[in-house]
């Protein structure tokens, strides 16, 4: 569903992003220089950064005109991820061009320095008031070393909202609770997100809709709107994470750069009951660190 079409700034009207809107995940690329055997994007064991084809991700061009054209409610921001944002290559002309409030999603690739981030001509984009850090960086059991991690996020805390998020998995519970204390003794932000998903045999999180991830399609006839947007590397404008994962492009909102594109936030016809993502229907916080919540609403009929 990406467009070729070099479209210009006249070709895109501004976006009214409806007001209900919690999140707007942008996911830059599906590319990643990790190879979790336990990440999130692991769609019924289908890796979203299989066959992937660079050609296929907008340019910065595209990206930062499609993003400008949004009318965001207040108090979001744009989150790019991925994949590992970091990764494609317009990322830092997108950072010093967007005129939105920026969060970043990453594993901080060892390029990323305080010495690049100060050759953006403005910082801007990184500073808003939030409950949380803004640029939140993870740290991945077997693929990077935490005290690595933490030094180079204590430099980068001193011209930027960054701090460590780590997935509490349940295989190694001590580790967690090592980093947490490295963290605290180099002063970096430390804070830990529920695992989800399958181990051992176990389903872990906590679900709103209990049997919306068991990884079959139950057959139920549903409807359902969400306060999260994913945003595919081609622009593409999903109504949840699995539609994302699973490139259900048939069923996406619209492109970033399609002139006549309106985004609604309306209940929507799903046919794929019971292969959700965890990511939509899990019990979490919103934008305001608010527990309780929940982005999916779903009505069975």
């Amino acid at each position: 569903m990406a467009l070729s079409k070099p479209f210009t700034h006249k070709d895109l009207p501004k976006v009214e992003v409806p007001s209900e809107t919690d999140y707007v995940g942008v996911y830059l690329t599906r590319r990643c220089f990790l190879a979790c055997p336990y990440c999130i994007t692991n769609y019924i064991n289908n890796y979203i950064n299989h066959n992937l084809k660079i050609s296929d991700e907008l340019s910065a061009a595209q990206w930062i005109q499609a993003l400008d054209r949004l009318n965001l409610p207040s108090g979001v921001p744009v989150t790019l991820q991925g994949g590992e944002p970091f990764l494609h290559q317009g990322i830092w002309e997108i950072l010093e061009n967007v005129h939105q409030k920026i969060d970043i999603l990453t594993a901080l690739p060892a390029h990323v320095t305080p010495e690049r981030f100060l050759k953006l001509r403005t910082l801007e984009w990184n500073k808003r008031p939030a409950p949380y850090p803004t640029i939140r960086v993870s740290f991945h059991n077997g693929q990077n070393d935490y005290k690595n991690l933490i030094d180079r996020i204590k430099d980068l805390q001193k011209i930027l909202s960054i701090g460590l998020f780590h997935i509490e998995h349940p295989g190694y519970p001590e580790l967690t609770q090592e980093i947490g204390a490295y963290a605290k003794s180099q002063g970096v932000e430390f804070r830990t997100k529920a695992f989800l998903g399958s181990w051992q045999g176990k389903l872990y999180g906590q679900y709103r809709y209990s049997d919306a991830c068991c990884g079959k399609n139950v057959g139920k006839s549903v409807q359902c709107k969400n306060t999260v947007l994913p945003i595919s590397p081609e622009g593409t404008i999903y109504r949840c994470h699995a539609d994302l994962y699973a490139k259900r492009d048939d069923l996406a909102i619209g492109n970033l750069l399609d002139p006549d594109l309106r985004i609604e936030h309306d209940y929507r016809d799903c046919a794929s009951y019971g292969l959700c993502s965890p990511c939509d229907i899990k019990i979490k916080t919103n934008h305001l660190q608010e527990d309780g919540y929940c982005s999916v609403d779903i009505r069975f009929l």
